[in-house]
């Protein structure tokens, strides 16, 4: 186990998580602190795992291919600004929540990725989030919950192909050229990441 947990942490590329985890786990010198260092948001991931369905270590992995379990992780995508099926659903939002953001805010919100998972603003309203502003999907609990569900949908879609599903959440599809996935790095990379994380959750968390 020592040598997939260095990979991980290594994988990570965070010196600011590992060194506050670190410093958490030289406090409390337990293991509640070790599962930290190597399962950051552990508590959010099971729960989301429970909820869905769903295999806490595939969710592991999918968050550290998108963020390396930067909560405040970003991106835009342009693209959705010239979408108008989205700029009508950012409208209609703003004029039905008075209250909330402009229409202009709401589009921007849709246009851009969160967080843990990297949800998708417009893909989260499509979800049912209803929360007034969107940059609420940077909280873990409300990224992963949404981040989980649209795997769990993706893997419906797909009919239990769980790499095709993989491969969609990264490009919205699982588009492939010459019989191989279009993102087949971004497939492998997870893959690898959430047989690592089955070890680290299937023993607790504690280092071997």
């Amino acid at each position: 186990m020592i040598l997939p947990t260095l990979l991980l942490l290594l994988h990570l590329n965070s010196p600011a998580l590992v060194e506050q985890a670190t410093d958490r786990m030289i406090a409390s010198d337990s293991l509640a602190a070790s599962q930290t260092l190597l399962i950051p948001f552990r508590g959010e991931i099971e729960r989301a795992a429970i909820q869905h369905a769903l295999p806490p270590a595939l969710i592991a992995a999918v968050i550290q291919e998108e963020s390396r379990f930067d909560e405040w992780a970003t991106r835009a995508e342009p693209r959705y600004f010239r979408n108008r099926k989205v700029r009508h659903a950012a409208i209609r939002y703003a004029r039905a929540h008075r209250a909330g953001p402009t229409a202009f805010t709401e589009l921007a919100g849709r246009a851009q990725s969160y967080g843990l998972m990297q949800i998708m603003g417009e893909t989260a309203r499509e979800q049912g989030f209803d929360r007034p502003f969107l940059a609420e999907l940077y909280l873990p609990r409300n990224a992963v919950a949404h981040g989980a569900m649209l795997l769990k949908r993706l893997i419906a879609r797909y009919r239990n192909d769980t790499l095709s599903a993989i491969s969609a959440y990264n490009q919205g599809s699982a588009r492939k050229k010459r019989g191989v996935f279009a993102n087949a790095r971004y497939v492998y990379r997870v893959v690898v990441a959430w047989k690592a994380y089955d070890a680290l959750f299937s023993n607790g968390g504690a280092i071997q």
